[in-house]
């Protein structure tokens, strides 16, 4: 059993996205190794009570302030301070403690700097995130400061050699863990050797997931074809396009509706859609409800459809999954490495205009719209062997030994 210091700035229980990673490899760590989590002071509240009994003696908390003032401005800012004062905190940690290596895990993002690097220790940094971009072709379709947005976060990918923050954490480190097998491929050819594809997905079924999937069919509430989207509602997400795709369903589909949990600031563009479309019956807004409904509305309807542009290991495709939905979503980055074409319709846009990329996605909604009952429960049942094997628990804890084998 090695002694790790693990480095989360997000790190809290019962959350998906970048603190439900910080937690959950913090925990399948624990299962094998001797685990010290440095985080956030504020998460002390959430973690401490949360730690599972059987890893009282090797799952540990440090913590380091972050700024209030920081926060209520962005995140970001909170971030870039908070990784100053928890190298200085890191260093006074080994100081007192014998570690045998250090792993840099949140943010999960190679564009936002580390510095634990510096400490003198094998250094792990991972699983990140990076080329996960919105298809150049979409640019235009944003506005201006968005746009610039994408284009410098394309630039940053292309030239890291020449981004210090970036280029001396990779230099330095033991072993980088790329999310995706297109963010691998932004390091440079010599470091290859070093750098792993295992996606940030983490999920127990047992604790993740509550549910009856006999129950599913008494749960339903409404005739007709029940299509479901859950997540943010931004320019991202690409909703407005799915609303527009409804238009076209309800001619040859008039019991079919699509249920959107979530909420966003495209969400009133995407409600305003609806009503010049006519099509109030059948897309349904929700907002953002709590997760006992969200899972429950997972569980009664009949496909997921996710047309998101730019995503790693999306948490609303891990909960279609695990309720053996079928899904239509593009075959695009995270998606790409989440899925796979036997557990869902994944719709091409190489070389195809954001007109076209559409077409494309409605095609594929009518074919799993075409598709057999029969079909379709092959096709769950795809996507959740996928999950229990590839995204789960198990399979993470089986990887971090993996790793600080190779490692330490």
């Amino acid at each position: 059993m090695k002694k790790i210091l693990l480095v989360a700035f997000s790190c809290q229980p019962g959350k998906g996205s970048e603190p439900g990673v910080g937690w959950n490899w913090a925990v399948q760590a624990a299962k094998t190794q001797d685990v010290w989590v440095l985080t956030r002071s504020k998460m002390k509240k959430y973690v401490e009570p949360a730690i599972p009994e059987e890893l009282k003696d090797s799952l540990h908390f440090l913590y380091a302030p972050s700024s209030k003032k920081l926060r209520k401005l962005t995140i970001y800012l909170e971030y870039l301070a908070w990784q100053h004062t928890a190298f200085r905190y890191a260093k006074k940690y080994c100081r007192e403690m014998q570690f045998d290596c250090v792993w840099s895990i949140t943010f999960g993002n190679m564009f936002l700097p580390t510095y634990m690097y510096k400490l003198g220790l094998p250094f792990i940094w991972g699983p990140v995130g990076g080329a996960e971009q919105v298809p150049k072709q979409y640019w235009k379709e944003f506005p201006f400061k968005k746009r610039c947005v994408h284009m410098l976060k394309y630039w940053m990918g292309q030239h890291i050699k020449l981004l210090p923050w970036i280029w001396k954490p990779a230099k330095e480190a033991a072993l980088i863990i790329a999310r995706t097998q297109a963010t691998k491929e932004l390091f440079p050819q010599d470091m290859q050797d070093k750098v792993q594809v295992h996606l940030e997905a983490c999920v127990d079924m047992e604790r993740d997931f509550c549910f009856d999937l006999a129950l599913a069919a008494q749960l339903k509430k409404s005739n007709g074809i029940n299509l479901l989207y859950t997540g943010r509602i931004i320019d991202i997400k690409n909703i407005p396009m799915l609303v527009s795709i409804m238009k076209d369903i309800k001619k040859d589909y008039p019991d079919c509706r699509l249920h959107i949990l979530g909420d966003g600031d495209e969400r009133a563009e995407s409600e305003d859609l609806v009503k010049k479309y006519g099509i109030q019956n059948n897309v349904v807004f929700y907002g953002n409800v709590p997760r006992a409904n969200l899972l429950k509305a997972v569980q009664e309807c009949d496909a997921f459809v996710f047309p998101s542009l730019k995503e790693g290991a999306p948490w609303s495709l891990l909960e279609a999954m695990a309720f053996e939905k079928p899904i239509v979503a593009y075959d695009l980055n995270g998606m790409h490495d989440t899925l796979s074409p036997d557990s869902a319709i994944l719709v091409n846009v190489d070389g195809k205009t954001p007109s076209e990329a559409k077409d494309a996605f409605w095609v594929g909604m009518q074919k799993l719209l075409c598709m057999s009952q029969t079909e379709k429960n092959r096709m769950g049942l795809a996507a959740r062997k996928r999950l229990e094997t590839v995204h789960s628990a198990a399979g993470v804890k089986n990887y971090i030994q993996t790793v600080i084998d190779s490692i330490v």
